[in-house]
């Protein structure tokens, strides 16, 4: 199989097919040794795997499993158990449409986390870091057992990989909903799970040689989109110190993706996707909670282009005024983010596979831009100019590229170097030999989890670097240290980043 017809990439989820990736293989991964230490959680206690110097907990529960009348309700705590609790099996992945990888079992009962940790005993007090993943909050980009803490653990931080409700499970919101709730508000269940994790991370995370003071919370895509989200909400504040954000966006409209709906929006969104089951007016939700996870996750909208993906209404966070006070680009424009030490930045193709699939005419194309640029359409024509079918895909990816995420990168970096001047910014250029998309959305995280592919000796020093860095921050909150250049701090007037490329390399904006 040649390198270029291996990588296949659909919306937000990517897909590494080079013959060597899957969950068997990555399970492999993971070596039974001798029995780790027994570890007390508040709910119980519980044993893991033996892995190289690391002890690995695989699927410890964080909240009860949100089923029947916990659909669609803030998460639970857990049941205590008694005994010692076997953590060494990935646990289920949440619900979603069609998951690429067939050999994917999925559950409503999926809320779950992994820890890999070096430390020895709980007096080590390691620095943690905490990683949520993309997928469009509607899948998961690829399955949890991609990101495997491993590389980073072996640097001398305690991982942790949560689990969260993506797509109309994780996301709905209606006003029956609404009406079930203190606050009047519904949606957001995913980022509730992400928050319930942090708080079990900081309850229990001491008991795996962590430290719940030092806490970096990293992300990619909707990941990294949460963790905008996060430093904004009242409800994560003191629930991580530092932050990391890969290719997140935010913008509540964007150029080609609004990320974030207003709260009557979200509510017609699920008002419309109940009555594609025939239900409206009182007792819709209790019926829906009669349908099992399968039914509602194959209704989930979920098109087939990745333009249409990014580009049309699936379910996604809410503007509820309590998880997401306001519009996040408004609470940015006002300083009102927490004000930690943060790394923010995007990948210099992340438009070209999620721009995929647009199909549109040069007449169509100059009718969007119009349609989302308004009175400065005009200059966006004159600067993205398409005289035909091709040109438009490659205008629309580059548009995607430099307003969604780039701009959204400089945006919080400037606001937050504003307040805290650990800020630091960068691109990331690599381009994998052998494939077609350039430095695409999603592709350092191959190379941060050590995905197993051809490595060179290329490949793998960015790779090494990627790890380097990333764990540094949240040991010390400043990326530097064992490069051949110095990372500067971010600020508007200079603007300057890394690139992270064969070389690293500071340039400006």
């Amino acid at each position: 199989m040649s390198h270029t017809n291996s990588w296949k990439l659909a919306g937000c989820i990517l897909v590494c097919s080079l013959g060597l990736i899957g969950s068997s293989f990555l399970a492999g991964c993971i070596q039974n040794g001798t029995e780790p230490g027994v570890v007390k959680t508040d709910a119980g206690s519980i044993s893991g795997l033996q892995q190289d110097g690391l002890r690995v907990y695989l699927g410890i529960p964080f909240a009860a499993p949100p089923t029947g009348e916990l659909r669609w309700r803030p998460p639970a705590p857990v049941q205590p158990w008694s005994g010692v609790k076997e953590t060494k099996a990935f646990g289920p992945n949440p619900p979603q449409q069609a998951p690429l990888n067939a050999s994917v079992v999925t559950s409503e009962d999926c809320l779950y986390l992994n820890v890999w940790t070096p430390a020895k005993s709980s007096d080590e007090k390691l620095p943690v870091m905490v990683f949520l993943y993309g997928g469009a909050f509607g899948k998961i980009a690829g399955e949890m057992q991609l990101y495997n803490g491993t590389a980073l653990a072996e640097k001398g931080v305690v991982v942790v990989t949560t689990n969260y409700r993506v797509g109309a499970l994780g996301f709905l919101a209606h006003p029956e909903l609404n009406s079930e709730s203190p606050h009047n508000v519904s949606g957001n269940y995913g980022l509730l799970d992400q928050i319930a994790a942090m708080q079990w991370v900081q309850r229990n995370i001491g008991a795996f040689g962590g430290d719940p003071s030092r806490v970096t919370v990293f992300g990619q895509s909707a990941g990294a989109e949460s963790i905008f989200i996060h430093l904004i909400s009242p409800q994560s504040k003191g629930l991580f110190q530092q932050a990391i954000a890969e290719s997140g966006t935010f913008w509540t409209n964007g150029a080609e993706i609004d990320a974030i709906y207003p709260k009557a929006t979200a509510e017609q969104l699920g008002e419309t996707f109940a009555q594609g089951f025939g239900y409206s007016g009182p007792g819709t939700i209790s019926r829906m909670r009669s349908l099992s996870y399968q039914q509602i996750a194959n209704a989930t909208p979920w098109p087939a282009s990745s333009f249409e993906i990014v580009n049309s209404k699936h379910f996604e966070p809410t503007i509820d005024g309590g998880v997401v006070p306001d519009s996040p680009d408004t609470l940015y424009r006002l300083h009102r983010e927490n004000p930690v030490p943060l790394i923010v930045g995007n990948n210099a193709d992340d438009g070209v596979t999620l721009a995929a699939g647009a199909n549109m005419t040069v007449p169509q194309y100059r009718i969007f831009i119009r349609s989302r640029f308004g009175s400065d359409a005009d200059a966006v024509l004159t600067k993205y100019p398409a005289n035909s079918t091709d040109e438009v895909q490659v205008q629309l990816e580059k548009i995607m590229t430099d307003y969604d995420f780039t701009d959204a990168a400089k945006f919080v970096a400037g606001s937050m170097a504003d307040l805290n001047v650990s800020t630091y910014r960068y691109q990331y250029s690599y381009v994998l030999p052998g494939q077609p998309y350039g430095a695409f959305h999603g592709s350092e995280t191959i190379l941060l989890f050590k995905v197993p592919i051809p490595m060179d000796p290329v490949t793998n020093s960015v790779s090494a670097n990627l790890i380097d860095m990333w764990s540094r921050f949240a040991k010390t909150g400043d990326p530097n240290g064992g490069m051949n250049v110095t990372w500067p701090k971010y600020t508007r007037e200079q603007g300057r980043y890394l690139d992270i490329n064969q070389t690293l390399t500071v340039k400006a904006d």
